[in-house]
């Protein structure tokens, strides 16, 4: 099969559509996968927003440090994202190295993956773990469940290094390029109130876990990077230690570029997670 782009070249931003958290519960929740028979409608709902979304390309340049996000021109020497042994083995070791160069952290650990594909591509999740792209605006953690993941991880020695100074990040990388199907948007850590970031119950049939949802606010700033290559990724923070000061996550979502509509290829993409730890 066979795409073609609708549009020879992209603009300096997109109006697009993202779905964001409906406002009003004190602690909505919602499942992370199918719900049980029986089992309470989520109360978490979700209204799509028209937002302008940046395009980077047009010199616009996110950090990590101002921004919550960097993208990275970074290659990889991965031959087969759908191994699990050369994900473990190859590109979990090669992102650790990139997160730790690119931070200027003492040490990164990477902990899990999920690749995610399009709409119109079949899942196959006894070979991997997979998903589809998400279109809510979230976060993946919270300051509450980041520590949890941290303790989940490390045990005995979560205490200890949870008294310096660490980050949950997520190292995001498309897999089939260009990548123009469900382009990953992100929020501007600098332009976000903190009343816009909801905490959210995501329910599992065998544990809870908790996430935040953004909800909608006139003065947030969204920018992605339009026909992204296998040879460049997000670097992006769901959660920073520090007390204050700078952008300390930057919450994201797929979104449909109406432009692109309706030949392009389906999404295939990567994301690692990892924890991220300083000395000082």
């Amino acid at each position: 099969m066979s795409f073609v782009a609708t549009i020879d070249a992209p603009a300096d931003a997109v109006d697009a559509d993202i779905e964001f958290l409906v406002p009003g519960l004190e602690r909505p929740f919602c499942y992370g996968g199918e719900p049980s028979p029986g089992d309470p409608l989520a109360s978490a709902s979700f209204v799509a927003e028209r937002v302008r979304i940046e395009d980077v390309r047009a010199g616009f340049r996110p950090s990590l440090a101002a921004n919550g996000a960097a993208l990275l021109l970074e290659p990889t020497t991965v031959g087969n994202f759908y191994d699990d042994d050369e994900l473990l083995g190859r590109y979990y070791p090669e992102s650790a190295e990139l997160i730790r160069a690119a931070l200027g952290a003492s040490h990164v650990v990477v902990y899990d993956h999920n690749v995610r594909r399009g709409a119109r591509l079949r899942l196959r999740p006894d070979r991997y773990d997979q998903g589809r792209p998400v279109h809510h605006a979230h976060a993946d953690y919270t300051p509450a469940s980041a520590r949890r993941r941290l303790t989940d991880e490390f045990g005995a020695e979560a205490a200890a290094l949870a008294s310096r100074h660490w980050l949950q990040v997520n190292l995001w990388r498309p897999l089939r390029a260009p990548l123009r199907d469900a382009p990953l948007a992100l929020c501007d850590g600098a332009s976000l109130g903190a009343e816009s970031l909801q905490a959210t119950e995501l329910r599992y049939p065998d544990r809870s876990g908790e996430i935040y949802y953004l909800t909608h606010g006139a003065g947030q700033r969204w920018f992605y990077a339009s026909d992204m290559g296998v040879d460049e990724a997000w670097l992006f923070k769901n959660h920073d230690s520090a007390p204050a000061g700078g952008a300390r996550v930057a919450p994201h979502s797929a979104f449909t570029d109406p432009r692109r509509l309706p030949h392009v290829p389906p999404r295939e993409s990567i994301e690692v997670r990892a924890f991220a730890f300083f000395d000082a």
